[in-house]
Parts: C-alpha cells; sequence; structure tokens
C-alpha cells in the first residue's frame, strides 16, 4: 500500500528543513554549542528545583536524602551551565571525545575477541571512525569545543534530512 501524497510532501517539506537547519548550525558552530548548554542547564535547573521540591514534600520516605542529593546536583550542574556555557561546553567536548575514543576502542575490541559476528567489518569500521573522531577532537581540545558540537548536531540534522528526502521519494 503506497503511502498518502501527505505523507510525501510533508517528508520532503521537513527533509528541506531539517538539511537548511544543519547548515545554519554547521555555519554557527559556536552559537548551536552555547545554545545547548544553556538549553540544557534550564533543563537540568528546572529538574532539579522539582527533585528538592518534591524531596521535601515527600520528607518521611526512605529516598529522602537521595532525593535531595540529586536534585541539589541538578540544578547545581545546571546552574553552572547556564551562567559558565563557554566553560561548559569545553567540558562537554572532552567528555564527547572520550566517549568517540573509548568507544570505537570497545568496538574494535570486541570484534577482534568476536570472529564470527555477522557484522564485524561494520563494527571495526564504526570503532576505527570513532578512534579518528575522539582523537581529532582531544588533539585540538579545548579550542575544538567551540566547533565540534555544533558540527556534529548539524551534521546530524543533514543526514536526517537526506533520510527524509529519501523517504519521500520513496512514496511518490
Amino acid at each position: 500500500m503506497a503511502a498518502s501524497p501527505t505523507i510525501s510532501r510533508w517528508s520532503l517539506f521537513l527533509g528541506v528543513i531539517y538539511i537548511l537547519v544543519g547548515m545554519i548550525a554547521i555555519a554557527t558552530p559556536l552559537e548551536v554549542a552555547l545554545f545547548s548548554a544553556l538549553f540544557f542547564g534550564v533543563l537540568l535547573t528546572m529538574s532539579g528545583i522539582a527533585g528538592l521540591v518534591h524531596s521535601f514534600w515527600q520528607r518521611g520516605w526512605a529516598g529522602f536524602f537521595a532525593n535531595l542529593f540529586a536534585g541539589l546536583l541538578a540544578t547545581f550542574i545546571g546552574l553552572i551551565l547556564i551562567f559558565d556555557s563557554a566553560a561548559s561546553i569545553v567540558v562537554i567536548t572532552f567528555i564527547v571525545a572520550t566517549y568517540f575514543l573509548l568507544g570505537g576502542i570497545f568496538k574494535m575490541i570486541f570484534a577482534i575477541f568476536h570472529q564470527n559476528l555477522p557484522h564485524r567489518g561494520a563494527l571495526i569500521f564504526s570503532g576505527i571512525i570513532g578512534i579518528i573522531l575522539g582523537t581529532l577532537i582531544l588533539v585540538h581540545w579545548p579550542s575544538s569545543a567551540f566547533w565540534v558540537i555544533g558540527t556534529f548536531i548539524g551534521i546530524d540534522l543533514i543526514f536526517y534530512g537526506v533520510s527524509l528526502l529519501s523517504a519521500s521519494r520513496k512514496h511518490v
């Protein structure tokens, strides 16, 4: 059964929007990174405050101190992200680089020790890409913090937009 023309046009429209927004993100990576840190900071602060209110509202329960601590931590980290976004993106970028590097190493090790995996070649390739990305980010860190997050978000948006365009073509 073929999809309706509405779905096709909607996918086409959204695909173009995602690609355009992705291009803007790549053209303005610092602004995207700072906005991301600010946005995440607001979300963390709001959830932390909600956790604090909840912990005092339910003071007699066994999880009071755990909920109190979690609320304080989320509020504190959220405020740091809000009021020192530049330092925050430096730390976030280091975490992302470490994730890529260690994730790539673990994928490679897993693929080496599990030789009969059907997707072993793809896993090794993915591990190599992770190691390369993590290394490139760390070699240029901390200055890479000011372009990595926005650029990666932009690339992701563009690829998702292209996938939507592809979906719209298949439903015509």
